[in-house]
């Protein structure tokens, strides 16, 4: 569906709850944050919506007002990136970058509107509207149930989600495609995953899969120390799931001075893992509590510590050997 004016429309969940729209001009600016699985909404209504919009430079960018503008020296509520949120009025959030890029989130009415100057040059433009389109889908994924993480997501071949919770470069995205390469397994994404409630009140997983970043050697198992960008869905298209019921948790950490290792972790090291992944979690007060609880059920899944090392790196087959034990666990009793 393309509404009218030009714009295109692309839908971030599985129900079509969370909408993007963007101007035709800004399509391309927009395309590098879409997660690969973005299409077209089915004519459904969304309940909450991002509109990326462009502005004349010297005008009042929309969705803002003269006197809603961040105020010089005031302290954000957060900062993610180079954006500062600044609270207004309740509900509503303010977003300021390092550009001229501005960005209102009216949490209440669960849309945001990222406004992006026209004819700008100006290099970290681009950043400040991928950061605003990670918060905007956050805070809104938030007042829709759900939780945004900084996660990577595998299934297992009994068709349980795993996220791989952990900061950059803790091995998420080198696992993920580790045990899909090998085969058994499937993925959901390698960087950001959706937790949500099903219909029958079971946690459930969603993918946001994007271009992953990986070491150029990966596929001759040599560690190069230079990334390059794979395209999970191109490569591995018919092992990708939009979804699935959450079976646990792995925290990966990279040890290449030992052999890969799995162990128990405590629902607390889980729980903190999963909040660490979480940034924007307790900027919306509102509904800070309910994401909580729903991270408090992730993480009374069974949870381990994964420790990577070399004698794993692009082994799929050691990896899966490893995670036996979780999938033991995480079967249903």
């Amino acid at each position: 569906m393309t509404p009218a004016h030009g714009r295109s429309a692309h839908s971030l969940l599985t129900d079509d709850a969370l909408v993007v729209r963007a101007d035709a001009a800004l399509t391309e600016l927009v395309a590098s944050w879409l997660p690969l699985h973005a299409a077209p909404p089915r004519q459904r209504e969304p309940r909450a919506t991002i509109d990326v919009v462009a502005y004349e430079p010297g005008l009042t960018p929309p969705g803002l007002s003269p006197s809603g503008q961040t105020p010089v020296g005031a302290t954000p509520l957060l900062r993610f990136g180079g954006v500062q949120i600044h609270a207004f009025d309740g509900d509503v959030l303010q977003l300021a970058g390092t550009s001229t890029v501005r960005g209102r989130i009216d949490l209440g009415g669960r849309c945001a509107t990222i406004s992006v100057p026209t004819a700008s040059s100006d290099p970290s433009l681009a950043f400040d509207v991928y950061s605003m389109l990670t918060l905007s889908a956050a805070f809104l994924v938030g007042r829709l149930g759900g939780a945004l993480v900084h996660a990577g997501g595998v299934v297992d071949p009994e068709g349980r989600a795993w996220l791989l919770v952990g900061d950059t470069h803790a091995g998420k995205t080198t696992t993920c495609v580790s045990l899909v390469a090998a085969g058994g397994w499937r993925f959901l994404a390698d960087d950001q995953v959706v937790l949500r409630l099903g219909h029958d009140g079971a946690l459930v997983a969603e993918g946001w899969p994007r271009r992953a970043h990986l070491d150029e050697g990966f596929g001759d198992a040599v560690v190069t120390g230079t990334r390059g960008t794979v395209d999970l869905r191109t490569s591995w298209g018919d092992r990708w799931m939009p979804r699935a019921p959450f079976g646990g948790a792995l925290l990966p950490e990279v040890n290449t001075d030992q052999p890969t290792s799995l162990t128990v972790a405590a629902d607390a090291a889980s729980f903190t893992a999963l909040v660490r992944q979480s940034p924007w979690l307790m900027a919306d007060r509102t509904i800070a509590g309910d994401v909580m609880a729903l991270l408090r059920d992730a993480a009374s899944h069974p949870a381990f510590s994964l420790s990577l090392g070399r004698d794993s790196y692009a082994r799929g087959d050691v990896l899966a050997e490893c995670l036996a034990p979780a999938r033991a666990a995480s079967a249903p009793r």
